[in-house]
């Protein structure tokens, strides 16, 4: 169910209130229950919300894009915007909407930033959102198919 893992994290945060709980989440994913932010500073939970940024409905351009014309999405990763429909979307300032409820907000955009803003957040104390920007062609792109496929392998022994 796209976004659950919002409501999830606040109630593994009630059920662990002594231990933090971070949720990773695409923003299309958190557009449908950002207002649980508010829940989570009112409440006095401490979640932290990782939300990964490409302004994209990503699984429906990739697949768009495959059946739209294969070849140029193969050999280029993308086809232009215009022969594409309703898949990108406008941004979202997370660590801004996140401050404006009363959470700790903060952007990043590169490895050593998210390893310090990761930080921040766990210090802050409270409800955290960190909003981190990928570039939308190669996040839209899912791991190979024998790494997928290693990945759902069941273990050996």
């Amino acid at each position: 169910m796209l976004g659950a893992g919002v409501g999830q994290t606040l109630g593994a945060s009630i059920a662990a209130p002594d231990r933090r709980v971070f949720c990773i989440i695409g923003d299309g994913a958190m557009g449908f229950h950002p207002q649980e932010i508010e829940t989570a500073v009112r409440n006095g939970l401490k979640p932290i919300f990782i939300v990964v940024s490409d302004r994209q409905w990503g699984m429906a351009k990739l697949t768009q894009e495959m059946m739209l014309d294969q070849n140029t999405t193969m050999m280029k990763r993308k086809l232009p915007e215009e022969k594409l429909i309703n898949t990108d979307f406008s941004e979202i300032k997370w660590d801004k909407l996140a401050e404006s409820m009363g959470a700790f907000g903060v952007r990043v955009d590169n490895v050593d930033d998210f390893r310090k803003a990761l930080k921040d957040a766990v210090e802050s104390g409270r409800c955290a959102v960190i909003h981190v920007d990928v570039d939308p062609v190669e996040h839209k792109w899912p791991p190979g198919l024998m790494a997928f496929k290693m990945m759902h392998e069941e273990p050996q022994g």
